[in-house]
């Protein structure tokens, strides 16, 4: 199998970053285990601030460690790592043990026909149970604003092109929504994906993912990047909904027999505002991303 621009899938330019805090039950077991089925690979971690030994059971791993003085965050530490990355295919590996090594193989096997290729969790995957009403919730607000069906909106088991991921950095939050903003990023950038089912296991130690601060604050991201990407898919239901209270008024008043109320309208000029701004913004939208091209 080859790669776009000549390589097979073992001989690859790779560098795997692992993002970590506070993982050194899990974190030794992960490299040694990565480093003996891919010796030729760089592998990265970031220490994000952890206070138990995760920096040092990585080196003694054999890992390239970086450090951040104080945990920024799950997405600050993969921007870190990408900065420092040698390898044209970047991959994201978690520290907690819950990613299985061998399916990496699978994932960049898949490369060569897509700019980022997202391991799929599977079925028999181990979900905790409390986590599962907040990805359904996530899932089906990430199927809307994108206007596409997309199997796994935020796992964690991802490979990229060094080079295209680089162009959307800015847009990469610190916090735990990096994952989940890549993959509204290439969506609506237009860039090749690529779904390889995965298997995750249940992790090694205590998660620092708080479901309900985190999952807002993805919500809120999500809209945040629909409204760069495609600002219409934000503006243009607000404004039918607003038009259609401001209908439902006009004809339930003309039924009865009274004059046009001041609610009709209120909620159409409301709505023909609303539409006007999502117009603008679709241009500032279009502006700005031609600027980081």
């Amino acid at each position: 199998m080859t790669d776009t621009q000549g390589g097979t899938a073992e001989d690859l330019s790779v560098t795997i970053i692992i993002p970590a805090f506070n993982e050194s039950a899990a974190i030794e077991g992960v490299i040694n285990r990565l480093k003996e089925l891919y010796p030729a690979y760089e592998i990265i971690v970031v220490d994000d601030g952890s206070t138990d030994r995760t920096g040092e059971s990585a080196e003694q791993a054999g890992a390239t460690v970086i450090r951040h003085s104080w945990n920024r965050g799950y997405g600050a530490a993969l921007r870190t790592g990408l900065q420092k990355a040698s390898g044209r295919i970047v991959c994201t590996f978690d520290g907690d043990g819950q990613h299985v090594p061998e399916d990496l193989a699978k994932l960049l096997e898949r490369i060569h026909e897509a700019d980022m290729v997202v391991g799929v969790r599977s079925k028999d995957s181990h979900r905790p149970l409390c986590r599962r009403p907040g990805k359904l919730i996530l899932s089906f607000f990430a199927d809307f604003l994108t206007g596409t069906r997309i199997p796994d909106v935020n796992s964690g088991l991802r490979v990229f092109r060094r080079d295209v991921l680089l162009k959307y950095l800015h847009l990469m939050p610190e916090g735990f929504s990096f994952s989940t903003t890549a993959t509204f990023a290439f969506l609506k950038g237009g860039h090749r994906i690529a779904w390889v089912p995965v298997t995750t296991r249940r992790r090694l130690g205590k998660s620092s993912v708080s479901q309900l601060r985190h999952g807002f604050e993805t919500l809120l991201l999500m809209l945040r990047l629909t409204a760069l990407f495609d600002p219409l898919k934000v503006f243009l239901p607000v404004s039918v909904a607003f038009m259609l209270v401001a209908v439902g008024f006009f004809i339930a008043n003309l039924l009865a027999g009274r004059t046009v109320p001041r609610t009709s309208i209120i909620m159409s000029v409301s709505s023909v505002t609303i539409f006007m701004m999502g117009l603008i913004m679709d241009q500032v939208a279009a502006i700005r991303r031609e600027l980081h091209k």
